[in-house]
């Protein structure tokens, strides 16, 4: 077998252990996702209130906000119309390989196969971390194709011509995610670098930022969808772990090898860079020193740009070493051999937890009986408001609206600081204000995700299930459902109750 038969054949072994990571079937009571479908049969619908306004809610309907990921929706729903969830899943697992096969070919050309090899295996982890159906996976998509036609334009391996494809990409980026905004910041980080370099403008390259950005007003709100991703975290009422420091997950306890994974890369990625400068300093990239700067700055702000991190320290850390003169090209195939199985045991080990290797979770489509407590609610015809906890309020939203509105989802910027810091988290607190808040909403049911683990869902979880006016009706894996005790919902408690001891609580 030939030299490049034989990198076929690891390259797809490469990308399996990459793409395992997205093989898991999809659990809709805590994605964002069956909102995002919803948003897309809406938008289809004409109903571009859903742009604009927290449409869903009936606790703060007119709250304006902007929908920037609209088009994400749209894409979502039309495949999910046609091939259902296990079309989605399909979509996003070879969306996220394209992905990863564009920085991994960029990684070779800039060393060699095997480096290139090696340090994927490394940083697959970090790769994969948001491995959920987002509307991400598009930003590190077309992430990937600015890089991939810019970096090859730059090497003197595409003609000019092909930037002005960039402007046309940024006219769908713009509406499907709001990392739209690095796609003109790669474009002037490569007019910066040549005008460094050749001490002159390229008037082509300009001309196609220019372009880039004007394009981007191109999206149902002109400037203030351009501006928005400055400012989205301004209105920001709940915290989320994905939008977390580094530091502040570490001191609040947060188990995930991830954070460990990443300090071990970042400290790679500054030696190579101090062993770069000491050794061959005329290779210094000023394109890739900003890369670095900027996704590492990220990735330490928020665990959610680990994934870019990793992509874009992939090709950094081995075109440092290639010009390191450390000979690497003369590392024995035997040495590269026993540090890739160490590499991939190591990851194996660590990061079990992780992968989809339970039957009920590798695949594609919806776990097994995802929907098993939607059906209960359905085939009972449960009626009255229904107070709901964050995480579920997509799946909610999927398969109640527009009959039912809820009472909060997983949209931090659609609804107000006061309406997470002084209503949604004090009402699971403290008892007087949940009764407050029941008075007003008169609440009926109440659906949560149980596996909600902040410390304000888990205690009001116990003092519901404490609460006499309240019956547990139904239980499984994904979600809990109370009934309040009154005359409308009494045949179903009385068939359905699951008394309190099952949870651990004396009467």
């Amino acid at each position: 077998m030939n030299k490049k038969k034989v990198q076929i054949a690891v390259l797809i072994l490469l990308m399996s252990w990459y793409g395992l990571f997205f093989m898991e079937k999809i659990d809709l009571t805590t994605s964002d996702l069956g909102r995002h479908i919803k948003n897309g049969e809406m938008i289809l619908d004409g109903q571009f209130g859903v742009l604009n306004t927290n449409f869903y809610s009936y606790t703060e309907p007119d709250y304006k906000f902007i929908n920037h990921h609209w088009g994400s929706g749209v894409i979502f729903y039309l495949i999910w119309k046609v091939f259902g969830f296990i079309g989605l899943s399909i979509f996003c697992l070879l969306i996220s390989l394209i992905t990863f096969f564009l920085f991994f070919k960029i990684a070779q050309k800039e060393s060699n196969f095997k480096i290139a090899f090696l340090i994927s295996l490394l940083l697959i982890p970090l790769m994969v971390a948001r491995n959920e159906i987002r509307p991400e996976i598009f930003s590190y998509f077309f992430i990937a194709l600015f890089f991939w036609i810019l970096w090859h334009w730059r090497k003197n391996k595409l003609d000019s011509k092909w930037l002005f494809v960039l402007p046309i990409l940024g006219i769908f980026w713009v509406n499907l995610h709001i990392y739209f905004v690095f796609g003109p910041a790669l474009i002037g980080l490569f007019l910066v670098d040549y005008i460094i370099r050749e001490k002159r403008i390229n008037k082509k390259l300009g001309i196609v930022l220019i372009l880039t950005g004007l394009v981007s007003l191109l999206n149902p709100f002109f400037i203030k969808g351009l501006i928005y991703p400055f400012n989205i975290f301004k209105s920001y009422g709940y915290r989320i772990v994905e939008n977390q420091s580094v530091w502040f997950l570490e001191n609040w306890g947060f188990n995930s090898p991830n954070l460990k994974l990443f300090e071990i890369c970042l400290a790679i990625l500054i030696i190579s860079f101090i062993v770069l400068l000491i050794r061959n300093r005329k290779r210094f990239s000023f394109v890739y020193f900003t890369l670095a700067i900027v996704w590492s700055f990220l990735g330490l702000l928020a665990i959610r740009n680990f994934t870019l991190f990793g992509f874009f320290a992939l090709i950094i850390i081995v075109y440092n070493l290639r010009y390191s003169k450390l000979q690497i090209k003369k590392i024995s195939l035997s040495l590269i051999i026993l540090l890739s199985l160490a590499i991939f045991l190591i990851s194996f080990f660590v990061y079990y937890q992780k992968l989809p290797l339970q039957e009920y979770r590798f695949g594609f489509g919806l776990m097994e009986n995802n929907n098993q407590s939607m059906d209960f609610f359905r085939e009972h015809n449960l009626q009255g408001r229904i107070f709901n906890n964050y995480d579920i309020g997509g799946y909610l939203i999927y398969h109640l609206f527009p009959e039912r509105n809820v009472f909060t989802d997983n949209r931090p910027e659609a609804y107000s600081i006061y309406h997470f810091q002084d209503i949604y988290i004090p009402a699971q607190t403290n008892n007087t204000i949940w009764q407050e808040q029941d008075n007003i909403y008169d609440f009926n049911i109440i659906y949560f995700s149980h596996r909600d683990y902040t410390q304000w869902g888990q205690q009001f979880l116990i003092e519901r299930v404490k609460d006499n006016n309240w019956a547990v009706v139904y239980y499984d894996p994904f979600a809990i459902i109370f009934l309040k005790r009154n005359d409308i919902n009494k045949l179903i408690i009385d068939k359905y109750e699951i008394p309190k001891e099952i949870f651990g609580i004396k009467k």
